[in-house]
């Protein structure tokens, strides 16, 4: 692949991601709805629609963070491309922002805080389906 094949990859990847982080913003608010919808349902009923939202948060858990290690693996690769010689714009994109040619792209730290986001949104996505008191019951 050409330099500019990986550069198109990546900028098509990031629009991936931040369409799947809308997406995953839209899934928090869907929950929130359904469970307030399905409240007066038997405990069985919830007890379902709390599974399949948790799915539904799992699964797009998991595109998001294989969206994001492909970034980065596309980003290793263009600059170990510019280490060599092979990716001048990738080489002058790393200059210009202070960053080592050659080196490899690695997520920052606090990513590896976003599995234990995940669980947590998947735990109170649960409690909204099943325990959670929405005030009056005549509603």
């Amino acid at each position: 692949m050409t330099e500019m094949e990986l550069w198109n990859l990546a900028v098509e990847n990031r629009q991936v991601y931040g369409l799947y982080n809308i997406g995953y913003g839209m899934l928090s608010l869907v929950i929130i709805v359904i469970a307030y919808l399905v409240r007066h349902q038997p405990m069985w009923f919830r007890g379902i629609s709390a599974a399949i939202a948790v799915f539904f948060i799992f699964n797009t858990f998991t595109i998001i963070a294989a969206s994001q290690t492909a970034f980065f693996g596309l980003g290793s690769t263009l600059s170990s491309l510019a280490a060599e010689g092979n990716a001048p714009l990738m080489k002058a994109f790393m200059e210009n922002n202070g960053l080592t040619v050659g080196q490899a792209m690695t997520p920052p730290a606090w990513q590896m805080l976003a599995p234990i986001a995940m669980l947590a949104h998947a735990a109170l996505s649960v409690y909204l389906f099943v325990a959670a008191k929405w005030g009056s019951e005549n509603a």
